[in-house]
C-alpha cells in the first residue's frame, strides 16, 4: 500500500509538473506562473523520488535552532499562500461567470493583449472572437478596444482588435479606439474617461481571459465603474494553470497598490 501511494504521488508530481512545462515548449510562454508550478512539483517530485535522503537532511537542519525557525517559516509560508490562492481562486472563477444581465445597457470594453509580427497572440485572438459574439448578439452596443503599442510591437493593440472585428463585418462606428494603456489599470482608467466624455453608459461589459476577470473588476471599480459585467473570453485549456496561478500574483500586486506596470501578456 505504501509503495502504491508513492508511485501514485510520483505520477501526480509528474503531471503537475508536465502541466506547467508543456506552455513552454508548445506555446513559447514562460513566466512567474508556470515557473511557480514547476519548482513547486518539481520540489515534489524530488522529495518523492529522494525521500530517505530529504528526511535525513530535514532531521540534520531541525536539531538547530536556526534550522527549527526556517523550517517552521517556510511551512507557515506555504500555508499562507496555499490559503491566499484559494480564496482568490474561488473569486477568480466567480467573476468569470458574473455575466451581463439580458437586456441590461452596457458599454463594450475590450483589454489589450500582446501583438506579434504575425498578429494577435493567441490571448487577444479569444477575446477578439468573444467580443465579435457578443457584438454581432448586440447590434447596438458601443465597443471600446482598449490597448496600446509596445516597444516590440507592430502595431497598438487597439489597432489590431479594430482590423479584426471590422474585417469580419462589424461596423467601425460602433469601435473606439483607446491607443494610450500600457497596463490594466491604464486599460480601464482611460476606457472610463472616454466613456464619460461620450455620455457612455458607465456599466461595462468586459472583455478579457476568464482568468483575468477578477483582478480586473476590481481595477475597473478604482476607475470609477458603476457595474462590471464579464464577457469571457477562452483560453487554451494547457495554458489555463499557468496563467491562473500568474494571476493570483497580478491580484495581490493590486492589492499592494501596484497599477501602472503588470501587464497581461
Amino acid at each position: 500500500m505504501k509503495r502504491f501511494c508513492t508511485i501514485l504521488l510520483m505520477c501526480a508530481a509528474g503531471a503537475g509538473f508536465l502541466l506547467f512545462f508543456l506552455p513552454v515548449p508548445v506555446y513559447g510562454v514562460f513566466n512567474i506562473g508556470n515557473i511557480t508550478g514547476m519548482l513547486l512539483f518539481g520540489g515534489l517530485l524530488v522529495c518523492v523520488l529522494f525521500r530517505k535522503s530529504v528526511k535525513k537532511l530535514l532531521r540534520s537542519v531541525w536539531l538547530k535552532t536556526a534550522g527549527k525557525i526556517l523550517i517552521c517559516c517556510l511551512a507557515a509560508a506555504l500555508f499562507v499562500s496555499a490559503v491566499f490562492g484559494a480564496v482568490i481562486g474561488v473569486r477568480v472563477v466567480r467573476a468569470a461567470k458574473n455575466a451581463p444581465s439580458e437586456g441590461a445597457e452596457l458599454t463594450v470594453v475590450v483589454l489589450g493583449c500582446r501583438v506579434y509580427e504575425s498578429g494577435p497572440s493567441l490571448m487577444l485572438g479569444s477575446r477578439i472572437n468573444t467580443a465579435y459574439e457578443y457584438l454581432s448578439a448586440h447590434p447596438d452596443a458601443v465597443c471600446i478596444l482598449s490597448g496600446g503599442q509596445g516597444d516590440d510591437e507592430p502595431e497598438s493593440e487597439a489597432q489590431a482588435m479594430f482590423d479584426a472585428l471590422t474585417d469580419r463585418g462589424i461596423d467601425p462606428a460602433r469601435l473606439i479606439k483607446e491607443e494610450k494603456s500600457r497596463s490594466t489599470y491604464e486599460n480601464l482608467t482611460f476606457s472610463m474617461e472616454i466613456i464619460r466624455d461620450q455620455g457612455l453608459p458607465e456599466g461595462i461589459a468586459l472583455v478579457t481571459n476568464e482568468y483575468h476577470q477578477y483582478r480586473a473588476g476590481l481595477l475597473a471599480q478604482d476607475a470609477g465603474c458603476t457595474e462590471c459585467r464579464a464577457v469571457s473570453a477562452p483560453s487554451q485549456r494547457i495554458l489555463v494553470a499557468t496563467y491562473f496561478v500568474r494571476e493570483i500574483y497580478g491580484v495581490a500586486y493590486a492589492m499592494l497598490g501596484g497599477r501602472t506596470t503588470y501587464r497581461v501578456l
